[in-house]
C-alpha cells in the first residue's frame, strides 16, 4: 500500500486534524463530567 506523494498531508493539515480530534475528545470528556455532576446534584443521596 504505497501513498501517492502528491496526496500527502502537509504539517499544517496534520496539525489541524490533531487539533480537531483533541477538541472532539475534550468535548466528550467535558460532557461526561457535566453529566456526572448533574446526576449527583439531582439524583444524589436523599
Amino acid at each position: 500500500m504505497t501513498r501517492n506523494p502528491q496526496k500527502r498531508r502537509t504539517p499544517e493539515q496534520i496539525r489541524a486534524g490533531n487539533l480537531r480530534l483533541g477538541l472532539i475528545l475534550l468535548a466528550i470528556v467535558a460532557a461526561f463530567f457535566v453529566s456526572a455532576i448533574v446526576k449527583q446534584v439531582y439524583f444524589g443521596a436523599q
